[in-house]
């Protein structure tokens, strides 16, 4: 049979199957998106895990070198500082956005003027371009011209400017801050949504029962938006795990590592140091522990009858 042939016995088996409905036509509208989606991700993916194993020599030949680079990664010695950096990182921005985007979000389920304009306004952090975000907080640090330092020092806390990310006790906090203003409309949004779709006769009965706000808060509240939660915290987890344009914007890493994470790290062995297999293997590193809060991240949509 010539390839002609077979082309069109093909074509006539899936024209049948589609008068059959055994194939939705839905697939061939989406096949070409999946398969351009696959092309630009699956090489990606393959490519960096063949460059992990691989060492390039100087004669340009490559030269397959195992787990090698994986044992070199684990031992060197600022593997432990920059995970230790990705810890703070990731544990004290998604700590404060939560605690600010659900305070803001119970603020925002009451009744109050002009309730479409302030809600509005409270997004405009999170529609904000990163590298936006970036500069302007890099302005507002500065310790000659920023307005922090000006705001302190008009109230007499501090004597002269701080440079918030040129000192390594600082830069931490000052990052994670900025992180905090461009996020925490996320966890605003989604956990507003979550308590308006409550049942308010439960809050009710409470009321009148006597309950007072916090025990409403801790027995109906929490409880009823946990579903919500789980979904918010481990997104704001991936997207602070994968953060990259904030840091490197800000402080690039430094000062001496104190903002060094994981994903800055990757950048500077890449195309500062030019060590592509040190970096495609602290990639595959990044990619497992990712895999592990994606896991979680399906389960709870399972576990709210999302399908996947």
């Amino acid at each position: 049979m010539s390839f002609q042939e077979s082309a069109r016995t093909n074509l006539t088996k899936i024209r049948s199957r589609l008068a059959d409905r055994e194939i939705s036509p839905g697939i061939l509208f989406i096949a070409p998106a999946v398969l351009l989606m696959l092309v630009l991700i699956t090489y990606p993916l393959v490519e960096t895990f063949r460059l992990s194993v691989h060492n390039l020599t100087s004669g340009g030949v490559e030269e397959f070198v195992g787990v090698s680079k994986y044992v070199a990664l684990f031992t060197s010695d600022w593997f432990s500082n920059v995970m230790f950096n990705t810890f703070v990182w990731v544990v004290g921005g998604v700590a404060l956005q939560l605690i600010v985007g659900c305070s803001l979000a119970l603020l925002l389920n009451t009744k109050y003027p002009a309730k479409s304009v302030i809600r509005a306004g409270f997004l405009i952090p999170w529609v904000t371009p990163t590298i936006v975000t970036a500069i302007i907080f890099s302005w507002m640090y500065s310790p000659q011209f920023g307005i922090i330092n000006e705001l302190l020092i008009s109230a007499g806390l501090i004597e002269s400017g701080i440079a918030w990310l040129g000192t390594t006790d600082t830069a931490m906090f000052a990052v994670i801050v900025s992180a905090l203003w461009k996020q925490f409309p996320f966890v605003m949004i989604m956990v507003l949504a979550g308590l308006q779709g409550m049942d308010e006769s439960v809050h009710n009965a409470a009321k009148i029962d006597g309950a007072p706000f916090f025990a409403r808060l801790r027995h109906i509240t929490i409880p009823a938006l946990m579903p919500v939660l789980k979904i918010v915290l481990l997104l704001t987890i991936i997207w602070m795990f994968n953060q990259f344009v904030l840091i490197f914007t800000m402080t690039g890493g430094g000062p001496a590592g104190a903002t060094n994470v994981l994903s800055v790290k990757v950048y500077r062995l890449a195309f500062e140091q030019f060590r592509y297999g040190d970096a495609s293997a602290l990639s595959v590193v990044m990619i497992m522990m990712m895999l592990v809060f994606i896991f979680f991240y399906i389960r709870a949509l399972r576990k709210r009858g999302e399908s996947i």
